[in-house]
């Protein structure tokens, strides 16, 4: 390539850019304020970085236009999703009839992260490849749906899962069982003279206890490192399941029985009464011919009422 020909591409470089320049101002000359009053961000980018961002934009980045301008947005793009978000520009960039939608976390010079629905498409100006890329903040929305589910999948009053949420990851977990031969053990959990502690304390004092006993549970569990992905729920009144998939029955008969000597260490207090509990426990494996978890269920109940049956604080295994 001669000299004259490299001129040329110096030339024609300018020139595109020059065009890419031009569309912006006439583009913010054309609209005024309106991109500015725009309810959500707005950022027009090139390969190399920011050109434009109006006012909710900036606000969501925490700079102004002339800070933005020349920055990329990767610049404030969570390390987790730097590549969805490169990958969404980049193919943005290479065909004009491409668009994304994603959501990606934006870290804020303040430190403070919020998650932003982005929706990329390229726009049909002369000049270097231009983009825009729409912001909404939806971290608050998201906030909700995190807060929907958790009320829909936990007891209100002991924030263990509940009786409904242990069964849909049971149907999950026994399918796993059927069709590959996973293990999958329950062990059924029954505060032992419960009764008692509500007609001699009161239904305040029995509330207590079983908050009580679903947070040793959850810490239990978080110490346990030999499962996958335990579950624990509330099953109903006194009575609470540890959901085992990938647990042979000795390994469930194991954990049920290291909790229920962790129970007996526990000490609640009942304004100045120190209460102490036990619990009884009873469990069930997955058995090739089970079609349904409640055939699981049905024999550590079997093996529930055995222990207790035997004088309580025991765990007993079904055949």
């Amino acid at each position: 390539m001669n000299e004259l020909d490299l001129f040329a591409d110096d030339v024609e470089a300018a020139e595109a850019a020059n065009l890419t320049q031009q569309a912006i101002v006439d583009t913010q000359q054309n609209l005024g304020k309106m991109l500015d009053l725009m309810p959500i961000g707005l950022l027009i980018h090139t390969e190399q970085g920011i050109v434009f961002a109006n006012r909710q934009a900036c606000s969501f980045l925490q700079g102004s236009l002339t800070k933005l301008r020349g920055q990329h947005l990767l610049d404030y793009t969570a390390i987790g999703d730097v590549d969805s978000v490169s990958h969404a520009l980049r193919m943005t960039f290479a065909d004009p009839d491409t668009s994304f939608d994603i959501e990606c976390a934006i870290e804020r010079p303040d430190g403070t992260s919020r998650l932003i629905k982005l929706i990329t498409g390229a726009l049909p100006w002369p000049g270097n490849p231009v983009i825009q890329i729409l912001m909404q903040d939806v971290t608050d929305q998201k906030k909700a749906e995190i807060s929907l589910r958790q009320m829909t999948i936990t007891d209100e009053l002991t924030g263990a899962y509940n009786r409904r949420h242990a069964l849909y990851e049971a149907g999950l977990h026994l399918e796993a069982a059927i069709t590959n031969g996973m293990h999958l053990s329950v062990a059924m959990i029954d505060i032992d003279h419960f009764k008692h502690v509500n007609d001699t304390y009161g239904h305040d004092a029995g509330d207590l206890v079983l908050k009580a006993l679903a947070l040793l549970a959850n810490q239990f569990l978080a110490t346990n490192t030999m499962l996958d992905s335990p579950l624990f729920a509330r099953f109903g009144g006194e009575e609470f399941l540890f959901l085992l998939p990938g647990a042979s029955g000795q390994s469930a008969f194991a954990l049920a029985d290291a909790f229920r000597r962790q129970v007996a260490r526990m000490v609640v207090d009942l304004s100045g009464t120190k209460l102490k509990l036990t619990v009884s426990a009873g469990i069930a494996s997955f058995r090739a011919g089970d079609t349904s978890f409640e055939e699981i269920l049905k024999r550590a109940d079997t093996a529930l009422y055995v222990a207790k049956a035997e004088g309580r604080n025991r765990v007993c295994q079904s055949d």
